[in-house]
């Protein structure tokens, strides 16, 4: 499954208005941006969901693209109601980590935060 990383915002904004207009499903995942020191996101969650969401995805899903979308550090995203995650009208991520499935220019479904790294939640998420 190819992932592409959008480093922004804009990128992912960029991405789902090519989705939109392509047809076709696509993940985005919203994530804790990776620490330099240890190249780990700074987000717990995400570090437990990463490798149980990447095996899930190669396993059952490999024709889906994934868009990677860091949220910041921390100090970009926690308190910050405003984030363009948290507003954007299709994301609308509140929690992180956050996987949504998109087809066209509608939400297919999501798993937020501990149901990222429960296989059988997982499973059931990337049914085609």
């Amino acid at each position: 499954m190819p992932f592409h990383r959008c480093p922004a915002p804009a990128d992912a904004q960029t991405a789902l208005e090519t989705l939109a207009s392509q047809g076709g499903e696509a993940l985005f995942l919203f994530f804790g941006s990776e620490q330099t020191a240890t190249g780990a996101s700074w987000c717990p969650d995400c570090v437990t969901a990463d490798p149980v969401l990447r095996a899930a995805l190669a396993r059952l899903r490999p024709d889906l693209t994934v868009h990677e979308c860091p949220v910041g550090e921390r100090a970009d995203w926690k308190g910050r109601m405003e984030h363009p995650y948290r507003v954007h009208p299709l994301f609308r991520v509140a929690r992180i980590p956050t996987v949504i499935r998109i087809a066209g220019r509608a939400e297919v479904a999501r798993l937020v935060e501990a149901e990222c790294a429960d296989p059988a939640r997982l499973a059931a998420f990337l049914k085609p």
